[in-house]
Order: structure tokens, then C-alpha cells, then sequence
């Protein structure tokens, strides 16, 4: 396309040039003195032009394709180093962390730094620091509880996430989502321990159990609440009773995001990291390429092991 669109313009170019008068062309001629003077005629000039454009038409694809795939290649690794963030904090906590705290009274080891109501991001800070910058902040819990908080930590961002309408630095509605059904259900409200706590030797198959993601949000192409990542079909087995925010209709549910060439990057609680399409994490798709959430054909295999 972009090589079609150059050679278009070229030969318009030419047909304007051809078709001036002698006073236009020799205008022209001037301008381009310090060529012709080195022997070039208008025409030769002409076939440069053509080879330049022609040059440029097959090099900018490649171009762009190399860097959505350094993209993808940063992102993966991002991926990779939460996941062994996670695990670290499950191995000394032995736990892995929660999805979301609701209160500050109840016994569960965030960070050094604290945060009011924090989200899964908090807890991911071995190896890669705190999620967002706790300079500002003078004394612990002083973060509010405000969604608009924007991460300052570039191994929680996605460099390919660019969608319209949000900010990739929400640390609610960003890049990567934390596979809460099976590892950290929970709001640790009184009452509300869902699959909590799981410890990692609960764990089966670390190498095959979902932790951080390219997460989606719950809306297409991209929506909100995107830190939770939802698999395939509701958790039932692990005690969860919807997706997040409490639904299972599409636009709520928060699958991995395709965003790398119609693939995840997915890490796993083994501290592994691999790209995968959303069909060999176990989704079903509708004939558009849109997750179908809860189908009964859905597998969770990569999801839960904890059983």
C-alpha cells in the first residue's frame, strides 16, 4: 500500500513537471542548480525520486513491524520480572498476595511504603520497587484511594498499550491484570476470604499456572478494571462467584489482552514468561475475535491448579 501511494504521487510529480512551461521548468532547474550541475538532468532526478520512494514504500512496514516487536519484547519482560516479584512475596509470605485490600487492620504485609485500599500492584515489589513513586507521600497509608492514580513504575506499563480513553499509567485500568480468581481472591474484608490465602505449594504445576498478563479490562477493544485478569470461565472451584466487577457479562469481563500481533504476553508462577494466543489460554472466541466469557467449553487448565 504505502509503496503504491509513493509511486502515485512520483508520477504525478513527473506529469506536472512535463507538462510546465519552459519558464516554470527552467525555474526548477535553478532550484536544483547544485545537482545538475554535478550532471544530473530533471529526468534523472525524477528516477532518484522514484527509487527513494520506492525505498522508503518497502522499508516503513519493516520499520514498524521491528518496533512493535521490541514492543512486545519489553513487555514480555516486564511480565516475566512481576511474576518473580509475586513469587518472592509468596515465598516469604507464604501467600500469594490478595487482589485488592478494603481495610488496613487485618494482618497482611503490603509494602515498607503502605497504601490505603491498595490493588494487587502494591505487593509486586520485590526486584522492581514500588509501583508508584512514594516520594511524594510523608508518612505510610497516606496513599488515597483515588482510581485516578497514575503508576510510575515502567515494569507495570505495557509499551504497546496505547488505547484512547484511558491512561496507561491507571494503575486500575492499565496494562497487566493479576490472575486473582485462582491466587488471591479477595478483598480481605471480614468475611470475605474466597480462596484466600493460597500458598505456594498449593500450587501443582507452577510452570502452568497463570500470575500477570496483558490484561483487557471489560470492554473491547479495552475497558476498565483491566488490573484484574479474568480466565476463561468463572472460578467456580476455587469459591468465585463472578467475574470482576461482579458480573459475568462480556463487557465486564476481563480477559488476557491480544495486543502483540494477536498474542499475550502471559507469565507464570514459576517466574516464566511466553507469548500465547488467547485460544491456547483456553478462551472461546465469537466469530468477530471477541472472548466469549463463561463458555462452556472455556478451559481454566492454565488458570487454577491449586486444587
Amino acid at each position: 500500500m504505502e509503496l503504491s501511494v509513493a509511486l502515485f504521487f512520483v508520477l504525478k510529480l513527473k506529469e506536472r513537471i512535463l507538462a510546465m512551461d519552459q519558464k516554470k521548468k527552467l525555474k526548477i532547474e535553478k532550484r536544483f542548480k547544485f545537482i545538475m550541475n554535478k550532471g544530473f538532468t530533471l529526468v534523472e532526478l525524477l528516477v532518484v525520486i522514484s527509487i527513494i520512494a520506492m525505498l522508503l514504500g518497502i522499508l516503513m512496514p519493516a520499520l514498524g513491524r521491528a518496533r512493535q516487536s521490541a514492543q512486545s519484547i519489553v513487555c514480555l519482560a516486564n511480565v516475566k520480572r512481576l511474576a518473580l516479584a509475586g513469587t518472592i512475596y509468596a515465598d516469604e509470605q507464604n501467600a500469594f498476595p490478595p487482589f485488592r485490600m478494603a481495610s488496613l487492620n487485618v494482618g497482611v504485609y503490603i509494602n515498607k511504603y503502605g497504601a490505603e485500599r491498595p490493588r494487587w500492584q502494591w505487593y509486586f515489589d520485590h526486584g522492581v520497587g514500588p509501583v508508584i513513586d512514594p516520594l511524594p507521600y510523608k508518612q505510610k497509608y497516606s496513599f488515597g484511594d483515588n482510581d485516578s492514580l497514575l503508576m510510575t513504575n515502567e515494569y507495570f506499563i505495557c509499551p504497546s498499550f496505547k488505547y484512547v480513553g484511558w491512561d496507561r499509567r491507571d494503575i486500575r485500568n492499565g496494562s497487566y491484570g493479576y490472575n486473582w480468581q485462582y491466587l488471591g481472591n479477595s478483598k480481605v474484608t471480614a468475611g470475605r476470604y474466597d480462596n484466600f490465602p493460597v500458598k505456594a505449594s498449593n500450587i501443582r504445576r507452577p510452570g502452568e499456572t497463570v500470575i500477570v498478563a496483558d490484561s483487557r479490562g471489560g470492554g473491547i477493544p479495552h475497558g476498565g478494571h483491566s488490573y484484574a485478569l479474568d480466565p476463561p470461565k468463572v472460578a467456580r472451584e476455587a469459591g468465585a462467584k463472578s467475574f470482576s466487577p461482579g458480573t459475568t457479562e462480556q463487557i465486564q469481563h476481563s480477559p488476557a489482552s491480544n495486543r502483540h500481533n494477536n498474542k499475550a504476553n502471559i507469565s507464570f508462577v514459576d517466574g516464566s514468561a511466553k507469548r500465547m494466543s488467547l485460544e491456547q489460554l483456553g478462551y472461546i472466541l465469537d466469530d468477530s475475535g471477541n472472548v466469549i466469557p463463561d463458555h462452556q467449553n472455556g478451559r481454566n487448565d492454565l488458570w487454577g491448579r491449586s486444587r
